[in-house]
């Protein structure tokens, strides 16, 4: 933490680091090949999960304000099976949505958004709710629908189950009339293992024929699986997220070496990236992925496309408390450009 400059950044670091012990990824990344020992590994690993996800929601977030918004809760249909019978979203073919919608909203821009949570934790109903008050905040202040999508996780769901989950997400064009969305004006936004996941997503989109999205939001993203990059070695320990966990988050998330080059898991991998959307990209100064993803936003300007990025004065998971007001308004920004541009 020598290189933090900021006082109050190096006390918040400080407060937040005894926090981690409790946040452990799973010694076992990849469940045993013995039947009776990869059902008990799926319990354990999903057990583990849950009992993290519920710290997580019970330190909640800010008492949201829902003025003027509507939220509600949708199925979305998925495919896939990770191969454990206890599974409830592999069993129900389904996964879970929060949509916060303007009241009165029709034809409404639409944001689909993926939690970060190194691909493993971060998700389920009551975690997605603590993040009510800032898309709600969206939802009232840009008339857009913002759609916080819980997609299957990792290590019991591997690459590309996540991914493709998310990619699915965007089955809100198809059924643009049920949730009252503009599937011509529709966006993608995630931070951390959810900003992989929103990169994935855009370059699906494109290479898949669609739905056409207007804009991206990459929140100090993960884009590159080697874990090789300056910066990714410059803040290896001591400033929260450490490259010991990047390096797990992978061995998690992939099912296998040869996926680590797959651009829909590494976007850093992709051939091109012409034709993806107008995208914001927000950095850290002492976060270890900071590099990995200014050399994204860059070879994205160099294929042609649009470009915001800021870099703030934070580390992966620690922020100085006028930060989150600041990324907000980036992404507010990039939103209304984008998606009212026909308003």
């Amino acid at each position: 933490m020598k290189l933090v400059t900021e006082p109050r950044l190096r006390d918040i670091i400080e407060q937040i680091t005894p926090h981690l012990a409790n946040g452990k990824a799973p010694a076992a990344k990849h469940p045993p090949i013995e039947p009776a020992a990869r059902e008990a590994w799926f319990s354990a690993v999903t057990r583990e999960r849950d009992r993290q996800q519920a710290q997580i929601s019970a330190a909640g977030g800010a008492t949201p304000n829902l003025t003027d918004v509507e939220v509600s809760e949708v199925r979305i249909p998925v495919s896939g099976t990770c191969g454990w019978s206890g599974c409830p979203a592999c069993t129900a073919g389904s996964i879970d949505a929060i949509v916060y919608r303007p009241v009165r909203a029709s034809a409404a821009p639409a944001c689909l958004h993926f939690h970060g949570g190194g691909f493993w934790v971060g998700g389920g109903l009551n975690v997605l709710r603590t993040n009510a008050a800032a898309h709600a905040a969206r939802a009232r202040e840009l008339g857009v629908v913002v759609i916080d999508v819980d997609y299957r996780m990792a290590p019991t769901h591997k690459f590309p189950l996540p991914v493709e989950d998310c990619y699915t997400g965007t089955w809100v064009a198809d059924n643009a009339d049920q949730l009252g969305v503009d599937p011509a004006r529709l966006a993608v936004s995630g931070g951390s293992a959810g900003g992989n996941l929103t990169a994935a997503v855009a370059l699906m989109s494109r290479d898949r024929g669609g739905p056409a999205l207007s804009a991206q939001v990459l929140n100090i993203p993960v884009t590159d699986s080697s874990c090789n990059t300056a910066s990714m070695h410059l803040f290896a320990e001591g400033y929260v997220m450490t490259r010991q966990n990047a390096l797990e988050m992978w061995d998690m998330y992939l099912a296998s070496p040869v996926d680590a080059h797959n651009p829909y898991a590494s976007p850093m991998h992709a051939d091109s990236l012409r034709g993806l959307p107008p995208t914001l990209v927000v950095l850290g100064d002492y976060d270890l992925l900071r590099d990995e993803g200014s050399a994204y936003a860059q070879r994205l300007v160099d294929d042609g496309v649009t470009v915001t990025m800021r870099r703030l004065p934070q580390a992966h998971g620690a922020e100085l408390p006028e930060n989150g007001p600041e990324t907000e308004r980036l992404v507010n920004d990039l939103l209304r450009a984008n998606l009212l541009r026909s308003q």
